[in-house]
């Protein structure tokens, strides 16, 4: 029986174009990611990591190759997707509860049972108290869970993940770490993380694609061993197989 997964990039390349002239930011480039797996791409700057997410979520086109989503053609913003960004994009002006659903009004998806299902997520996450709240009144690390939950409220089938820790200080970073890791898990859903953060690649995903190159194009995929894979975040950091690990994809990384 074939195999239908959940992100299929084939042969994909991006070349942006100006009135004087066009900069080729991809390769032409392949992978797929099952259903479930959590997946992170790492390599240095301008190799085109980001550029990969907002192709996958139909926000700019593919020059060629195609990309599909539980196997049909991405041709515009598809649903059944969540995108998170570095910037949490809360609404100063807006509550915390009506933030979290500003999703579903874009959407058109608001109604009775999806506003009772946010406002689960917002208990479930510890924000529960912070709900008629304004986001200037939040800390980063909770800004970043309000925009978690407003991007799960969507109840998507697979999230987008664009640096989405790297403002926060190390110990929030940690502790979302280990909050998104069990929402996937508990959710059953598929990810796909852009980030600079070697040891956060490393310790919440299943494998690791490293680009590298201008234009950019994959080098390598790795399959994170599964003592690290089994291991909460923190916990991963300090088994032995670790740093050897992070050591190698660093190498890789720095080749030119």
């Amino acid at each position: 029986m074939q195999t239908t997964f959940a992100i299929e990039v084939d042969r994909v390349s991006k070349t942006y174009l100006s009135k004087r002239d066009q900069v080729e930011a991809l390769n032409p480039v392949s992978f797929r990611v099952q259903s479930g797996e959590f997946v992170s791409l790492v390599g240095s700057s301008g190799c085109g990591k980001s550029t990969v997410l907002s192709l996958i979520a139909g926000l700019i086109p593919a020059t060629s190759g195609e990309i599909r989503l539980w196997g049909e053609r991405v041709t515009r913003p598809p649903r059944g997707i969540g995108y998170m960004l570095q910037q949490d994009c809360l609404l100063d002006w807006r509550t915390v509860k009506k933030n979290i659903l500003l999703g579903l009004e874009f959407q058109g998806l608001k109604n009775r049972k999806t506003i009772a299902h946010a406002r689960f997520l917002l208990r479930e996450l510890g924000l529960a108290h912070t709900s008629e709240q304004y986001p200037s009144q939040l800390s980063g690390g909770m800004r970043q869970r309000v925009a978690l939950v407003r991007t799960l409220a969507l109840q998507p089938d697979i999230l987008l993940l664009d640096e989405p820790f790297s403002a926060l200080d190390y110990q929030n970073k940690l502790h979302l770490e280990e909050l998104l890791i069990n929402v996937l898990k508990k959710r059953r859903m598929t990810a796909l993380l852009v980030t600079h953060d070697l040891e956060e690649a490393l310790a919440c995903s299943d494998r690791i694609l490293i680009m590298g190159g201008q234009p950019g194009d994959i080098r390598r995929s790795l399959e994170v061993p599964e003592e690290l894979r089994k291991a909460k975040p923190l916990h991963a950091r300090g088994l032995p197989s670790f740093r050897p690990l992070f050591n190698e994809i660093w190498k890789e990384i720095e080749k030119p």
